[in-house]
């Protein structure tokens, strides 16, 4: 725990955020230290913590070499689709299926070429989406209104997977809520926010223009509408993981990295927050061997389970384990303050002796 402080503290110092380390920090580590106090093993949420958070980092420096923002609708587009392109294309290479002994090299060359093409569709086409709505809420006059008919939208049918107006109703005030809220503070937060915020919403759009199509050519217009409004919560009812995580992921990463700089921490945060809570869903499920690796992680993420036990991840907090996941989470964003801290001094005289030495 303290080392992970040092090194975001040092990584906030260097960028430029160093009250967001401090936060950014407390909060993962508040989490980590809730369910390393409430889980049989820690192998899950520790390995988890490195593997996200080096998956992070890496990707956040390709971004800030990379270099460039959101400049335009149209440019947010283009940017959206490269980014979401050559991430499509790495995880393709990296899950691509296996091939057997017997197979010959042009079998194998059609399983990576097909892969890599597959990869490349999925991640261009989220990106593509995420790229263009990032350019609407940046340039457009209600871009702010937009923020919060997409934080609704999103929200509102991940609360129908409930199948209660309650919870679709509160997904809508909390995702309309969270997306304002994010337009307005701007920075990193508003990138990855409204940036998973739209991935989420790629896949949706597909299985609702897929039940628009079928309403239309077998009931008319009326029922292409129906059809178009009940296909993403049918999706999302019947198990939407493989499709919404890939997708969610894809958008943080492009929504990072149009917040320039102040995506470098936030992204390494995010990751690492998402490479955790595979552990601890890995953990629920009695995995054996639930050391969560760089690759893994990616394989989890893309090719995981149908679906996740979200409501025992959080039952395992809320119930008979109430206060030792809160003296946990307390000890961690302890630990978390005080070691960014140290992080970000560290990080200071980095930046002092660079300087002095050029």
């Amino acid at each position: 725990m303290v080392s992970a402080g040092i090194i975001l503290g040092i990584v906030g110092s260097l960028v430029g955020q160093a009250w967001g380390s401090v936060l950014g920090t407390a909060v993962l580590l508040g989490v980590f230290g809730t369910y390393n106090n409430i889980l049989k093993r820690n192998t899950g949420i520790v390995s988890g913590l490195v593997a996200g958070g080096l998956i992070g980092l890496f990707i956040a420096i390709l971004s800030f070499a990379w270099g460039g923002e959101i400049e335009s609708i149209l440019h947010g587009a283009y940017f959206g689709l490269v980014r979401g392109l050559v991430i499509g294309v790495v995880v393709g290479l990296l899950t691509k299926a296996p091939a057997d002994k017997g197979d010959k090299w042009y079998t194998k060359l059609f399983l990576v070429v097909g892969s890599t093409a597959v990869g490349a569709l999925l991640g261009g086409g989220v990106g593509l989406v995420t790229g263009i709505i990032l350019g609407l809420i940046l340039y457009l006059a209600g871009g702010a209104l937009l923020a919060l008919l997409l934080g609704g939208i999103v929200g509102g049918y991940l609360g129908s997977y409930y199948c209660t107006r309650q919870a679709t109703l509160i997904g809508v005030g909390s995702g309309a809520g969270l997306g304002l809220l994010s337009v307005l503070l701007k920075g990193a937060l508003a990138g990855i926010v409204l940036g998973g915020m739209a991935g989420a919403l790629t896949p949706m759009l597909l299985v609702a223009s897929i039940g628009a199509y079928g309403g239309l050519t077998s009931r008319g217009v009326r029922a292409m509408l129906v059809e178009a409004a009940e296909a993403p919560a049918e999706m999302i009812q019947q198990g939407a993981v493989p499709f919404l995580a890939p997708a969610i992921v894809v958008g943080i990463i492009v929504g990072a990295a149009a917040s320039g700089t102040e995506g470098v921490l936030a992204l390494t945060i995010s990751l690492a927050l998402i490479g955790m809570m595979l552990g601890v869903l890995g953990e629920l499920e009695g995995r054996p061997n639930n050391k969560v690796t760089m690759r893994k992680m990616i394989e989890l993420v893309i090719i995981g389970s149908d679906d996740w036990p979200v409501d025992e991840v959080k039952n395992r907090v809320i119930g008979t384990h109430r206060k030792t996941a809160v003296t946990g989470a307390a000890v961690g964003m302890g630990v978390g303050m005080i070691s960014a801290a140290l992080g970000i001094i560290l990080g200071q005289i980095l930046l002092l002796l660079i300087q002095n030495n050029l």
